[in-house]
């Protein structure tokens, strides 16, 4: 039993907060937000002869942070074939580079970018290869997320909401 102490209306009202501040403290949730990486995939059957295979403008600031290379057929066999992810922009540039004989390469890059950058895979033997692949994880900052404020009891409610409106149910034949 907790006793209230205090003579007066207002010295039991202080009491009364110091204890519901001690409960507040003692309470302590936590919430995690998770921002899913966007996916950016492309694919080419031939390559240009300046062998950029492929080009995006980077829209937010944020990190290209893994990839996924798929080539369908290297044209010698013996030849290594070397890429260069590289990020064009304003304020510089940096770069990549990735060397392969495999057909699938899955690897890391986090290569940060800004809002305006140019992120370029090319090759400089563009006939080496046909049929490529690409895709990479483009992790936007969270500036330029969208956000939005949740009690830690509401943020329940609508992930269990949500989980009931996405659980599929089929209708039964002939009901």
């Amino acid at each position: 039993m907790i006793k209230i102490r205090g003579n007066s209306t207002e010295e039991k009202i202080n009491a009364i907060e110091k204890i519901l501040n001690r409960f507040q403290r003692k309470l302590h949730n936590t919430v995690i937000g998770v921002m899913p990486p966007v996916p950016i995939m492309f694919s080419a059957k031939t390559i240009d002869s300046d062998g950029e295979i492929f080009s995006f403008l980077i829209p937010a600031k944020g990190v290209i942070t893994s990839m996924c290379l798929y080539i369908k057929e290297f044209n010698n066999e013996k030849e290594t074939v070397r890429f260069k992810a590289s990020i064009e922009g304003p304020a510089g540039g940096t770069y990549a580079t990735i060397e392969t004989r495999k057909n699938l390469t899955i690897g890391n890059l986090n290569l940060d970018v800004t809002a305006g950058d140019l992120l370029v895979l090319s090759t400089p033997t563009p006939n080496a290869i046909s049929g490529v692949w690409l895709a990479f994880l483009y992790q936007m900052g969270i500036k330029d997320c969208g956000q939005e404020k949740f009690l830690a009891d509401e943020l329940e409610r609508l992930l269990i909401r949500e989980g009931e409106d996405s659980t599929l149910h089929p209708e039964e034949p002939g009901a």
